[in-house]
This record gives C-alpha cells, structure tokens and sequence, in this order.
C-alpha cells in the first residue's frame, strides 16, 4: 500500500474580493435603471445590485419590481422604503464567467431618476445568504446595525435621501464606494465596511454622520466568505 502524502494540504478558499464593479447615474426620469456593461472573470461569482431611486411623494410606497441582466434569476434581498423612494439590493449568483452583460431595474410605479450599482464578488459563499436589514427615518443621521452570521463577511449599505442633494459623510471604518447628487434633489449612495469582519455574531453599525436634517432609507447586506 501507498504512504499518505504528509506535505499534502487543503488548499484555502479564496478570500472575499470585489471583482467588479460599476455604477450608472441616469439623468432623466425612466421606469427602469440600467447598469454599464460588465464581464466577470471567473465562474461561481456573487453578484448584487444597489438600487436607489426617487419615487411618489410622501403617503405612497415605491419599490424595484424585478431585476434582469446576465440571464440569471434575481432576488430581493433588502428594502427600505419606510420614506419617499426606495433603496434595495438584488442579489443573483453566475454560474459560469459573464461577458458584456447589463443589469436592468425596472420601477413599480412611474417614471423617476435614480441610481444602480453593481458589485461582483470572488470568494463568495453562494448558497447561503448573508444578514440583511434595513431602516429609515423622517430626520437624523443615516444608520442601521447589522449583526454577521458568518466570519470573514463584508457588509455594503445603499440608501437615498428623498430631500436634498447632500454629500455624504460615512462613519467610521466606512468608505462611499458611489454618490449620485441628483438635480432633481436627492442623494442616492452606496458604502461598505473598510475591511471584512472577523468573527460571526458581530454587531456592524453602517451609519453616516452627516447630513442629519434630511429623511432617508437604508437597506444593509452580509456578504458571506466561503
């Protein structure tokens, strides 16, 4: 009989990694926002979708109906709506590497401006789903607390503010990965930790300090290490 190989190991799994990603910023009202084309590198990826858009006045909800681009099946993972407009994340896993492709949001109600961006990720747990919550409120500074399910996860936010068009200022460990100032007056951004969080059961706060006046949405997302 063969000796076992003692200089064998397990290989480690990737870290967790963007791969792409690329943002839109339409300046006409529409029902739908559409992404920039985008290829993947490698098959078995995580894909999410941060929306925010404009939406009817105060007494009326809006929200994103569906998700398309890559012939993959879309989910909604997150919404917050409590306050004019919506902020949401989408999420779809691609089995195989993606070429050229576009992701398409498409609105509930009327034609409105908006944002999308789309983060692609290496190192991605794919078949399970990570935390999720979302918040909002008629005045304060942005901010929700997520708590992590798994270690080594990454947490992004994407909110809107539906009464001004206000730069953002993240918490801390935060960076604004994208901002559209809107001119028809709102903000529409997208923020994630600095780094990925060690430990499972983790309370993460994605927050902005300012501005503090303005009502606003925030839908927040784990994305979970394999």
């Amino acid at each position: 009989a063969s000796s076992p190989d003692s200089t064998f190991t397990t290989p480690a799994s990737a870290p967790l990694a963007i791969d792409v990603q690329v943002s839109k910023h339409p300046s006409a009202a529409a029902s739908t926002i559409t992404s920039p084309a985008f290829s993947t590198k490698q098959a078995n990826e995580l894909l999410e979708a941060f929306i925010a858009t404009d939406g009817p006045g105060r007494g009326s909800s809006q929200t994103i109906s569906s998700v398309t681009g890559g012939g993959l099946t879309w989910t909604l993972r997150s919404r917050a709506n409590s306050r004019p407009g919506t902020a949401e994340i989408w999420q779809a896993v691609a089995p195989a590497a993606l070429s050229n492709v576009i992701v398409t949001a498409t609105l509930s109600s009327g034609s409105y401006v908006g944002a999308i961006t789309v983060v692609s990720f290496t190192g991605a747990n794919t078949s399970v789903n990570g935390a999720t919550t979302s918040a909002g409120a008629a005045s304060g500074a942005p901010t929700a607390p997520l708590t992590t399910t798994r270690a080594n996860s990454w947490v992004f936010a994407v909110g809107n503010d539906y009464d001004n068009a206000i730069a953002r200022t993240v918490g801390a460990s935060q960076t604004l990965i994208d901002q559209y100032l809107a001119s028809v007056g709102d903000t529409y951004w997208v923020q994630r930790q600095n780094t990925t969080t060690s430990n499972s059961g983790t309370s993460v706060t994605m927050n902005d300090t300012a501005p503090a006046s303005d009502q606003w949405n925030l839908a927040l997302i784990e994305i979970p290490a394999s």
